[in-house]
């Protein structure tokens, strides 16, 4: 970061920043009643009052550690006169070709847990957890309208220099709530689940431990909407069942993920791959695969209407 602040200084108009909500893990207490993590939570404790604190925070995140010493010379070089930036702090990802995989993989689980009898794991420290989950079509509707607003192309550039943004879907959904909304488009009515200890248990959501982050601030400032978590969830689960019904074209990325859910799943990986090789490929025989460019597939890359804008037609935001 310091390297592309040498390199952009005096040169760029607006730097547009994307973290996460791991910040918030090394970060000090909150200091308000809300359930909810704030922009303004994203504090260490100082070096001079407290720096045993603030080491143990640090081993909390690496991740998270990294991307705050990130914001933190962002706004030191910004409060040194140096251009303006914008930080948009992103919960658990997912969507199309979110390149971790894990949604695939959760999603392929909860369609199997009940036939083979193979529960998903629910963290017993994390029962009762609200996660908060970031669908990628929107963090890339965020950076148009971060832009647009930092270079004062629509209001309130002020409001938007040297400020965090958090994004996500405004619902909070527990484990188990969330495998159920999986579920739901996935044609699974009831998922299974089984609470295993921490160091035992395969959890793909959540990857923080703060719990979930408010989205008020990007609302009111950027004029930003998510995207309903069962409407998001809806389109990705789409874009997976096309991927595993036409099996060729992506292959590769195919056998990718049955390595990754061998390696996850330890003994009981292997029959989990060759059940839902055989469930695709019953599938299509009787199913047809309509060939789409992701263009085409409103349900996928979702069209969206600029209200500034009446009569422009959709703009589509992809990353």
């Amino acid at each position: 970061m310091k390297q592309a602040i040498e390199v952009f200084r005096d040169r760029v108009a607006l730097y547009v920043f994307i973290s996460s909500h791991a910040v918030y893990d090394v970060s000090k207490n909150r200091t308000h009643s809300e359930p909810v993590l704030l922009e303004s939570d994203a504090v260490r404790p100082g070096r001079e009052i407290s720096p045993l604190d603030r080491w143990n925070l640090k081993g909390k995140s690496v991740r998270g550690d990294n991307e705050l010493e990130c914001e933190e010379e962002l706004l030191k070089q910004y409060n040194a006169g140096g251009f303006p930036y914008v930080t948009l702090r992103l919960g658990n990802t997912f969507g199309p070709k979110e390149n971790t995989i894990r949604y695939w993989l959760l999603h392929l689980w909860v369609k199997a847990c009940v036939a083979l009898t193979l529960p998903l794991h629910v963290d017993t420290s994390l029962v009762d957890t609200r996660i908060s989950m970031t669908y990628t079509p929107d963090i890339a509707e965020a950076v148009v309208r971060s832009i647009s607003r930092g270079l004062n192309e629509t209001c309130c550039a002020e409001k938007v220099h040297g400020e965090a943004f958090n994004l996500a879907c405004e619902e909070m959904p527990t484990q188990r709530e969330l495998y159920n909304y999986i579920g739901e488009p996935a044609g699974v009515p009831y998922v299974e689940t089984i609470e295993i200890s921490r160091n035992h248990s395969v959890v793909l959501y959540p990857d923080n431990l703060g719990g979930p982050i408010s989205v008020t601030k990007a609302q009111e400032v950027l004029r930003w909407s998510p995207t309903g978590l069962s409407k998001a969830l809806r389109s990705v689960a789409r874009f997976y069942e096309r991927l595993m019904l036409e099996g060729k074209k992506h292959k590769g990325q195919i056998e990718f993920m049955y390595r990754k859910i061998k390696a996850m799943l330890g003994e009981d990986g292997p029959r989990f791959v060759e059940w839902t090789r055989a469930q695709y490929a019953e599938r299509r025989k009787t199913e047809l695969y309509d060939e789409l460019d992701d263009e085409d597939e409103d349900e996928i890359i979702l069209a969206r209407i600029d209200s500034k804008r009446p009569g422009k037609g959709a703009r589509r935001g992809e990353l």
